[in-house]
């Protein structure tokens, strides 16, 4: 039986064999192994696999955060948003907003980003913007910054992720 350490290695040589080839069929074997380690952890540990699936949607977007990744952020901001994300995705509901545009920005890129500009500058808005239409100006502010045509907002960076 091998040690946890010499697994670990022997994994690492083999992704590295595969990662630094242009043989099609060493990432089908990387991803056939991965499916099934998937399934098992989809019927065994469904929320740390629900944690990996998110990680993984990095690849179709520009800006993303996970669940967790979110939350944290916008748990430790000072002062707090208005919103935990429950109530957030409601009022997106309500007020029939796009919760995500590919290839721009998920839906926790968009919950983080609008707590902050809420958090950084909510009381500077409420004087200039009705209270009615604070929630929607909120949004385009926020859709703003993760469309940028220049790129330039890069909210895993922002928030030194």
């Amino acid at each position: 039986m091998s040690t946890q350490e010499e697994m670990r290695k022997e994994f690492n040589a083999l992704y590295n064999i595969m990662a630094n080839s242009n043989e099609v069929a060493y990432m089908h074997a990387f991803g056939q192994v991965h499916k099934e380690m998937m399934e098992w952890m989809i019927q065994n540990k469904p929320d740390m696999a629900q944690e990996w699936i998110e990680k993984l949607e990095s690849i179709r977007w520009k800006n993303y955060l996970t669940t967790k990744e979110a939350d944290t952020i916008v748990n430790n901001m000072v002062p707090r948003p208005l919103y935990n994300r429950e109530q957030w995705r409601q009022n997106m509901e309500q007020h029939g907003l796009e919760l995500e545009r590919e290839p721009y920005y998920n839906r926790c890129a968009l919950f983080a980003t609008m707590s902050m500009i809420m958090s950084d500058s909510g009381e500077t808005l409420k004087r200039y913007v009705e209270s009615d239409k604070l929630f929607k100006a909120v949004y385009d502010l926020a859709v703003d910054k993760l469309t940028d045509k220049d790129g330039v907002f890069r909210i895993r960076e922002y928030f030194g992720l």
